[in-house]
């Protein structure tokens, strides 16, 4: 007789979890001996950024239940009604007054954490919440600035201020995504080693993308797509000491020359990178994608070390319905041996492999959609 369902072992109930979508992992849930390994797979990640109503539910679920609570580790939720000018157009449940920290600071296993809908770095009547995050143990920690705020030098040694009373309270985080606030060189700079000693990977603006590579020992990863809205930002510019980087993502304008005449420069800052991801700020053109590829090929030639290449749009939209020819993608090998690996603008990853009777050519093959 073959086996059920709900006699697998546990673990490879939730590998089998993974392939499922959320609907169907809650349709087994009617399943007594199920619901426990089903809440132990939807509890655990959890990503309601976007969703400040469904965040508030979920930290219902928190405080009547604590055992779910447990069950979090990766944890990103949108804190919209704590914010001033908003609260009053929330209801919140009894349960959660008058905030809802409270029942936030029952998810005592968080390791990966996100916030959004609050300037909770720059806003003094936000204070608790830092004190809830000054608590968790994290290894990840996703924030943004809602709305926008100024750029001014008193808002500025606020947000780095309470950074860094996160991050020291944070000795084994390894990547920080910190997006939107524009920083003042500056007070950006006074960030030091002591407040990152295991970041390996930053996101965020060129500012404090350029403070951590300074500070931070062990930093290795650089995405400099966060927060890159307009041409004025794109961070070909700046001077950079990227030694140490080995995964780079950055932004390119397609159609500005004056952005591919800084692009070669901006890269010989990062001779040691692996791992390249370039994002197209404009719309690709099916009829100028091979000349897009060897104009980036051509800019390359400061990568030796290169093993992996991505070439993609900001958005999806931009680069919606391209067909890379295989041609294309073996003028990136031929420039450089080291490559194994590309994904184009379709999210397709395609793999180099040795061909010819001698094995000194190459051939090109599409792997897998990411």
């Amino acid at each position: 007789m073959p086996p059920k369902l709900q006699d697998l072992p546990p673990e490879l109930l939730d590998h089998i979890m993974y392939f499922l979508p959320a609907s169907s992992v809650l349709h087994l849930m009617v399943n007594r001996k199920m619901r426990p390994v089903c809440e132990q797979y939807l509890y655990r990640t959890v990503e309601l950024l976007a969703l400040p109503y469904r965040s508030l539910h979920l930290l219902k679920a928190f405080a009547l239940r604590l055992d779910l609570a447990l069950l979090a580790q990766n944890l990103h939720i949108n804190f919209e009604w704590c914010h001033p000018g908003q609260i009053a157009s929330y209801k919140l449940p009894t349960l959660l007054q008058p905030d809802g920290l409270a029942t936030l600071s029952l998810a005592k296993n968080i390791r990966s954490f996100g916030i959004t809908g609050v300037n909770w770095l720059s806003d003094p009547t936000l204070a608790h919440i830092l004190e809830v995050v000054r608590h968790m143990n994290l290894t990840y920690l996703l924030t943004e600035d809602w709305g926008g705020i100024r750029s001014d030098l008193e808002t500025s040694r606020a947000v780095v201020s309470n950074l860094r009373a996160i991050l020291q309270s944070q000795p084994q985080l390894e990547s920080l995504a910190f997006s939107g606030y524009r920083i003042d060189a500056a007070i950006a700079n006074t960030i030091e080693p002591a407040d990152v000693p295991n970041l390996r990977q930053f996101q965020g603006r060129t500012t404090l993308a350029q403070a951590f590579l300074h500070a931070a020992p062990k930093l290795n990863d650089l995405n400099l797509a966060l927060g890159t809205e307009s041409r004025s930002n794109t961070p070909f510019p700046q001077i950079w000491d990227g030694h140490k980087i080995r995964a780079l993502t950055t932004v390119v304008f397609l159609k500005y020359s004056s952005s591919w005449n800084s692009f070669g420069s901006f890269l010989e800052s990062f001779p040691n990178v692996e791992n390249l991801a370039i994002l197209a700020m404009d719309w690709f053109d099916d009829d100028d994608l091979s000349s897009y590829f060897d104009s980036i090929a051509s800019h390359l030639r400061t990568v030796p070390l290169l093993r992996k290449l991505e070439i993609r749009g900001v958005l999806q939209s931009l680069a919606k319905g391209l067909d890379p020819k295989p041609r294309d993608l073996l003028k990136f090998k031929e420039c450089y041996p080291n490559l194994e690996r590309f994904v184009d603008t379709e999210e397709r990853e395609w793999v180099y492999t040795p061909s010819g009777e001698d094995g000194r050519g190459f051939d090109v093959r599409r792997e897998c959609l990411l």
